[in-house]
């Protein structure tokens, strides 16, 4: 059958900000060569990269920065290994910046790593504790967050006050804000324009498909698109369950 897969790629296909596991890399080294797939992430491309174990190379296409970045994978460019199709410039502004250290200032939970505010140049994502934290204190502040909602309560604050912008749940400890429509739902529409043939189905599998989730756009766009179909992961194990199944 021919079906399109469409992978994020934190939480669903690596650990949190971790490597691919070689378990999965056995599995997935014998299922790319009968699939085709697309990868789209909050993360920029260095970061996917050192995620995806050189994996990446075998995507038919590579959407960074939650959308906003398009890459097509070629081993023959230095540095990048991928070719820059287009890239959605965004700026952040000053007001935006200040509101989110401000956010940062006020924030209850009691620790701070560093590398709080990172312009994607594409995206902007803020994170309390920090992207310089261990992935130790980054599991301790996901579980706070999970009782505490904080990330929720901010991306609702963001939203309301710059009415211009999203402001979604990424990862275990971030928050992605973008412009409004600048999300993961913008790629499903490149694909298909991208597509010579249409596939017999359109599969989207991520972690964060919760309203609020920086994947929930793109499988809410699924639900109401004719050959679309999306499964909510919780882990990279679970992931390989979902594609034995399909593939029985």
């Amino acid at each position: 059958m021919d079906r399109i897969f469409i992978f994020d790629v934190d939480g669903t296909l690596t650990p949190s900000r971790l490597p691919m596991t070689k378990e999965f890399q056995k599995f997935f080294k014998q299922w790319i060569k009968k699939n085709k797939f697309y990868l789209v992430t909050g993360s920029d491309l260095p970061k996917l990269q050192e995620q995806m174990c050189f994996y990446d190379i075998e995507a038919e296409g590579i959407f960074t920065c939650c959308g906003n970045q398009f890459w097509k994978p070629d081993p023959s460019i230095v540095n990048t290994s991928a070719e820059l199709i287009y890239d959605n410039k965004f700026e952040m502004t000053n007001k935006l910046k200040s509101s989110l250290e401000v956010m940062l200032m006020s924030s209850q939970y009691p620790h701070r790593y560093g590398n709080h505010i990172e312009d994607r140049g594409s995206m902007v994502n803020f994170s309390v504790v920090g992207r310089n934290c261990t992935q130790e204190q980054r599991e301790k502040y996901y579980e706070w967050d999970k009782e505490k909602g904080e990330r929720r309560k901010m991306s609702i604050f963001l939203k309301n006050k710059f009415k211009d912008l999203d402001a979604v749940i990424g990862g275990q400890i971030s928050i992605d804000i973008y412009p409004k429509g600048n999300d993961k739902s913008q790629v499903l529409n490149v694909i298909e324009q991208e597509r010579l043939v249409p596939p017999s189905e359109y599969i989207f599998i991520g972690d964060g498909i919760e309203n609020g989730g920086n994947d929930y756009p793109l499988a809410e766009l699924m639900d109401n698109t004719e050959i679309c179909d999306w499964y909510h992961t919780n882990g990279w194990e679970h992931t390989q369950q979902i594609l034995e199944s399909l593939n029985d």
